[in-house]
Protein backbone atom coordinates (compact mmCIF):
# COMPACT_ATOMS: atom_id res chain seq x y z
CA UNK A 1 0.00 0.00 0.00
CA UNK A 2 1.83 3.26 -1.23
CA UNK A 3 1.61 5.68 1.88
CA UNK A 4 1.52 9.33 1.44
CA UNK A 5 2.25 12.35 3.48
CA UNK A 6 -1.80 12.72 4.32
CA UNK A 7 -2.22 9.34 5.59
CA UNK A 8 1.27 10.23 7.99
CA UNK A 9 -0.20 13.32 9.38
CA UNK A 10 -3.71 11.42 10.02
CA UNK A 11 -1.83 8.69 12.00
CA UNK A 12 0.46 11.17 13.69
CA UNK A 13 -2.39 13.72 14.49
CA UNK A 14 -4.83 10.89 16.30
CA UNK A 15 -2.02 9.09 18.06
CA UNK A 16 -0.73 12.11 19.58
CA UNK A 17 -4.47 13.29 20.60
CA UNK A 18 -5.07 9.75 21.85
CA UNK A 19 -1.65 10.20 23.85
CA UNK A 20 -3.67 13.27 25.71
CA UNK A 21 -6.77 11.97 26.32
CA UNK A 22 -9.10 8.76 25.28
CA UNK A 23 -11.82 10.78 24.76
CA UNK A 24 -13.85 7.53 23.44
CA UNK A 25 -15.24 5.87 26.29
CA UNK A 26 -15.01 2.15 24.48
CA UNK A 27 -11.39 3.21 23.39
CA UNK A 28 -10.92 4.36 27.18
CA UNK A 29 -11.63 0.74 28.68
CA UNK A 30 -9.45 -1.48 26.54
CA UNK A 31 -6.75 0.62 26.72
CA UNK A 32 -6.72 0.47 30.98
CA UNK A 33 -5.92 4.19 31.30
CA UNK A 34 -2.72 3.75 29.45
CA UNK A 35 -1.20 6.45 27.30
CA UNK A 36 1.13 4.15 26.03
CA UNK A 37 -1.40 1.59 25.27
CA UNK A 38 -4.02 4.50 23.76
CA UNK A 39 -1.43 5.93 21.05
CA UNK A 40 -0.57 2.17 20.11
CA UNK A 41 -4.09 1.48 19.50
CA UNK A 42 -5.28 4.51 17.91
CA UNK A 43 -1.92 4.15 15.28
CA UNK A 44 -3.10 1.20 14.33
CA UNK A 45 -6.92 1.88 14.25
CA UNK A 46 -5.57 5.35 12.10
CA UNK A 47 -3.56 2.77 9.86
CA UNK A 48 -6.31 0.21 9.44
CA UNK A 49 -8.52 2.91 9.00
CA UNK A 50 -6.26 3.91 5.93
CA UNK A 51 -6.28 0.56 4.45
CA UNK A 52 -9.56 0.19 4.53
CA UNK A 53 -10.93 3.43 3.28
CA UNK A 54 -8.45 2.59 0.30
CA UNK A 55 -10.23 -0.95 -0.35
CA UNK A 56 -13.35 0.71 -0.02
CA UNK A 57 -12.68 3.19 -2.92
CA UNK A 58 -12.93 6.40 -0.75
CA UNK A 59 -10.28 8.93 -0.27
CA UNK A 60 -8.27 10.42 2.39
CA UNK A 61 -7.20 13.65 0.37
CA UNK A 62 -9.80 16.23 -0.74
CA UNK A 63 -11.08 15.45 -4.27
CA UNK A 64 -14.29 15.96 -7.16
CA UNK A 65 -14.21 19.83 -5.97
CA UNK A 66 -12.26 22.86 -6.63
CA UNK A 67 -12.29 24.07 -3.18
CA UNK A 68 -12.70 21.02 -1.00
CA UNK A 69 -11.39 23.17 1.86
CA UNK A 70 -14.56 25.27 1.25
CA UNK A 71 -16.94 22.80 1.77
CA UNK A 72 -15.81 21.70 4.97
CA UNK A 73 -15.63 25.47 6.43
CA UNK A 74 -19.49 25.44 4.52
CA UNK A 75 -20.45 22.61 6.28
CA UNK A 76 -18.99 23.23 9.99
CA UNK A 77 -21.35 26.34 9.53
CA UNK A 78 -24.15 24.94 8.85
CA UNK A 79 -23.93 22.02 11.08
CA UNK A 80 -22.97 24.35 14.18
CA UNK A 81 -26.16 26.88 13.51
CA UNK A 82 -28.02 23.39 13.20
CA UNK A 83 -26.62 22.07 16.78
CA UNK A 84 -27.45 25.78 18.30
CA UNK A 85 -31.39 25.95 17.57
CA UNK A 86 -31.35 21.87 19.10
CA UNK A 87 -29.26 23.02 21.70
CA UNK A 88 -30.24 26.24 22.65
CA UNK A 89 -34.14 26.36 21.64
CA UNK A 90 -35.99 22.96 20.50
CA UNK A 91 -34.55 20.67 23.57
CA UNK A 92 -32.36 23.46 25.89
CA UNK A 93 -35.01 21.68 28.32
CA UNK A 94 -33.22 18.16 27.96
CA UNK A 95 -29.75 19.75 29.16
CA UNK A 96 -28.32 17.77 32.10
CA UNK A 97 -27.58 21.18 34.35
CA UNK A 98 -23.63 19.65 34.48
CA UNK A 99 -23.82 19.70 30.39
CA UNK A 100 -24.47 23.41 31.11
CA UNK A 101 -22.27 24.35 33.67
CA UNK A 102 -19.63 22.52 31.28
CA UNK A 103 -21.02 24.66 27.74
CA UNK A 104 -20.43 27.97 29.71
CA UNK A 105 -16.93 27.00 30.96
CA UNK A 106 -14.21 29.22 29.31
CA UNK A 107 -14.66 28.97 25.31
CA UNK A 108 -10.71 28.22 25.04
CA UNK A 109 -11.56 25.05 27.44
CA UNK A 110 -13.81 23.92 25.46
CA UNK A 111 -12.47 24.57 21.69
CA UNK A 112 -9.29 22.12 22.47
CA UNK A 113 -11.81 19.91 24.39
CA UNK A 114 -13.88 19.48 21.50
CA UNK A 115 -11.57 19.90 18.47
CA UNK A 116 -9.62 17.11 19.15
CA UNK A 117 -12.34 14.68 20.10
CA UNK A 118 -14.02 15.33 16.78
CA UNK A 119 -10.58 14.62 15.24
CA UNK A 120 -10.70 11.21 16.67
CA UNK A 121 -14.06 10.76 16.48
CA UNK A 122 -13.76 11.14 12.79
CA UNK A 123 -10.52 8.53 12.79
CA UNK A 124 -12.32 5.95 14.67
CA UNK A 125 -16.18 6.06 13.26
CA UNK A 126 -15.32 7.12 9.91
CA UNK A 127 -12.03 6.09 8.23
CA UNK A 128 -12.06 3.07 10.56
CA UNK A 129 -15.70 1.76 10.96
CA UNK A 130 -17.38 3.14 8.16
CA UNK A 131 -14.87 1.87 5.92
CA UNK A 132 -15.02 -1.20 7.20
CA UNK A 133 -18.79 -1.52 7.08
CA UNK A 134 -18.11 -1.03 3.32
CA UNK A 135 -15.37 -3.51 3.15
CA UNK A 136 -17.88 -6.07 4.52
CA UNK A 137 -21.24 -5.06 2.57
CA UNK A 138 -19.36 -3.66 -0.45
CA UNK A 139 -22.52 -1.98 -1.45
CA UNK A 140 -23.00 -0.31 -5.23
CA UNK A 141 -25.67 2.09 -4.16
CA UNK A 142 -25.84 5.45 -3.04
CA UNK A 143 -28.63 3.91 -0.69
CA UNK A 144 -26.83 1.36 0.74
CA UNK A 145 -23.86 3.05 1.06
CA UNK A 146 -25.83 5.82 3.39
CA UNK A 147 -27.57 3.07 5.24
CA UNK A 148 -24.01 2.21 6.14
CA UNK A 149 -23.18 5.94 7.47
CA UNK A 150 -26.45 6.01 9.57
CA UNK A 151 -25.67 2.12 11.05
CA UNK A 152 -22.04 3.43 11.86
CA UNK A 153 -23.00 6.66 13.74
CA UNK A 154 -24.85 4.74 16.47
CA UNK A 155 -21.86 3.12 17.87
CA UNK A 156 -20.63 5.80 18.18
CA UNK A 157 -23.69 8.21 20.13
CA UNK A 158 -24.72 4.67 21.78
CA UNK A 159 -21.42 3.67 23.37
CA UNK A 160 -20.30 7.59 24.71
CA UNK A 161 -23.64 9.19 25.10
CA UNK A 162 -26.69 7.26 25.69
CA UNK A 163 -25.32 4.48 27.71
CA UNK A 164 -23.49 7.14 30.05
CA UNK A 165 -26.60 8.72 30.57
CA UNK A 166 -28.56 6.14 30.88
CA UNK A 167 -31.44 7.65 29.47
CA UNK A 168 -33.42 5.80 27.13
CA UNK A 169 -36.53 8.00 26.94
CA UNK A 170 -38.06 8.21 23.51
CA UNK A 171 -37.68 12.18 24.47
CA UNK A 172 -33.88 11.82 25.05
CA UNK A 173 -33.55 8.86 22.38
CA UNK A 174 -35.26 11.58 19.57
CA UNK A 175 -32.37 14.35 20.89
CA UNK A 176 -29.54 11.96 20.78
CA UNK A 177 -30.37 11.29 17.21
CA UNK A 178 -31.07 14.61 15.82
CA UNK A 179 -27.99 15.96 17.66
CA UNK A 180 -25.48 13.51 17.20
CA UNK A 181 -26.59 11.01 14.77
CA UNK A 182 -27.53 13.57 12.02
CA UNK A 183 -24.57 15.77 12.03
CA UNK A 184 -22.40 11.71 12.41
CA UNK A 185 -24.10 10.72 9.67
CA UNK A 186 -23.69 14.12 7.43
CA UNK A 187 -19.11 13.77 8.32
CA UNK A 188 -19.22 10.61 6.69
CA UNK A 189 -20.88 11.32 3.50
CA UNK A 190 -18.54 13.97 3.66
CA UNK A 191 -15.96 11.55 3.76
CA UNK A 192 -17.53 9.71 1.01
CA UNK A 193 -18.20 12.48 -1.22
CA UNK A 194 -15.54 14.38 -0.79
CA UNK A 195 -12.56 12.68 1.25
CA UNK A 196 -11.52 12.35 5.06
CA UNK A 197 -9.55 15.44 5.23
CA UNK A 198 -13.10 17.44 4.42
CA UNK A 199 -15.11 15.94 7.03
CA UNK A 200 -12.33 16.21 9.43
CA UNK A 201 -11.94 20.12 8.78
CA UNK A 202 -15.97 20.08 8.81
CA UNK A 203 -16.53 18.01 12.05
CA UNK A 204 -13.31 19.66 14.26
CA UNK A 205 -14.41 23.26 12.27
CA UNK A 206 -17.69 23.65 13.56
CA UNK A 207 -16.57 24.18 16.80
CA UNK A 208 -14.95 27.39 15.70
CA UNK A 209 -18.77 28.60 15.22
CA UNK A 210 -20.51 26.54 17.99
CA UNK A 211 -18.79 26.67 21.02
CA UNK A 212 -18.70 30.80 21.22
CA UNK A 213 -22.11 30.55 20.31
CA UNK A 214 -22.82 28.49 23.06
CA UNK A 215 -21.78 30.73 25.37
CA UNK A 216 -23.70 33.34 24.32
CA UNK A 217 -27.08 31.38 23.87
CA UNK A 218 -26.85 28.96 26.37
Amino acid sequence: MRFDPTHAVIVLISAMIAWLSPFDIAFAAVTFGSPVLRVILMAAVALSGVHLARSASLRLDGHTARSPALIGVMAAMVVAAYVVLIDAFLFRHLLAPEVVEFLRSPVAQRLLHFMLRAFNENVIYRSFVFSLLLCLVRTKSTLGTVVLMVVAQPINIGVNVVLPSGDASVGMLAYDALRYVVPGVLWAWLFWRFGFVVAEVASVGCHVFLQPAYGVLI
